[in-house]
């Protein structure tokens, strides 16, 4: 018996030493996804198509390459061949389906407000993720950690405040932003839990087809314009496809089984700082003193907030 004891527990003491060696690589893809992320905001600006419809070119154009990967997985790993059953299955479709209306809200929130204040409302996902995170998952919430989200999210704050205040036709806007947030925490919430049994090509291929049964009928009923019409169109939807869904949500996923929800949820705060970034040379948004002390504000945040995270 104590022979046993201390097989199993030499085997999960490798099993922890295998997966902690692998947190700063995830952490280093996260920041990576992150980066990939902010370029949605960009791609959804040049597109042509209306907003739902530019959010299903996303996913569909990305679905055939989302499938080459789950079966690469599935060749390479027989733990990523299990079958999935009908409660993971529901799970998968309801993440995508969180999803569909992050990118419908999201979307149409450029139409009503500024891109200063859309990312601001919709990047205030760990007020979602944090406390659920605890409920559901047990995950521990130090006071460092707590310290380094205030910080971080100050930053943000002092990052976008020239740019905030477009105007009381925003409002409208900004609602649609907030609720951008509340939805895109729980599909994070979602695909952390999925992500500890299901490997992440996987979860992007399965979960899209609920996305899409949301988009598409949203798309039909609200929408005029659904196609591009040309090749000029069609490349800001490429670079949704391919960069802003498979290169964020998919590394995205893929890191999520290393890095805790919490802190992966503060992780996302640097999408306006990224996307600001961008938009300075594509749409002359330039950054000043302010909104440079509110970048290194943020990501002192971030660095404290990853201190504080077990």
């Amino acid at each position: 018996m104590t022979l046993f004891a201390t097989a199993s527990a030499t085997i999960t003491s490798i099993r922890i030493e295998a997966i902690r060696s692998r947190v700063p690589l995830a952490f280093a893809g996260l920041v990576v996804a992150v980066c990939c992320l902010a370029t949605g905001g960009i791609f959804v600006k040049l597109s042509a198509v209306d907003p739902i419809a530019t959010g299903a070119w996303r996913i569909g154009l990305a679905l055939p390459l989302a499938y080459v990967w789950q079966a690469l997985e599935r060749r390479s790993d027989q733990a990523a061949d299990r079958p999935v059953n009908a409660n993971q299955m529901m799970l998968l479709w309801l993440a995508g389906a969180c999803l569909g209306l992050d990118l419908a809200f999201w979307n149409i929130s450029f139409h009503y407000t500024t891109v200063a204040n859309a990312n601001l409302l919709a990047n205030l996902v760990p007020f979602v993720v944090v406390p659920a995170a605890w409920l559901a998952y047990r995950e521990t919430i130090t006071r460092l950690f707590v310290i380094g989200f205030v910080i971080a999210l100050s930053g943000v704050i002092m990052l976008l405040s020239p740019k905030l205040g477009a105007g009381a036709g925003s409002l409208f806007g900004d609602m649609l932003a907030l609720m951008t947030a509340l939805f895109y925490g729980s599909y994070l919430l979602l695909v952390s839990g999925l992500r500890r049994t299901i490997a992440p090509g996987r979860i992007m291929y399965l979960t899209s087809f609920g996305t899409l049964s949301v988009l598409v009928p949203l798309a039909l009923i609200f929408e005029r314009r659904l196609s591009p019409v040309s090749l000029l169109e069609l490349w800001p939807l490429l670079g949704l496809a391919l960069l802003a869904h498979l290169g964020g949500q998919g590394l995205l996923a893929a890191c999520l089984r290393y890095i805790p929800a919490s802190l992966s949820s503060v992780l996302v705060l640097m999408q306006p700082i990224v996307a600001a970034l961008f938009a300075w040379p594509l749409f002359g948004e330039t950054m000043g003193p302010i909104e440079l002390l509110g970048a290194a504000v943020c990501l002192a945040g971030l660095y404290v907030a990853k201190l504080g995270q077990k």
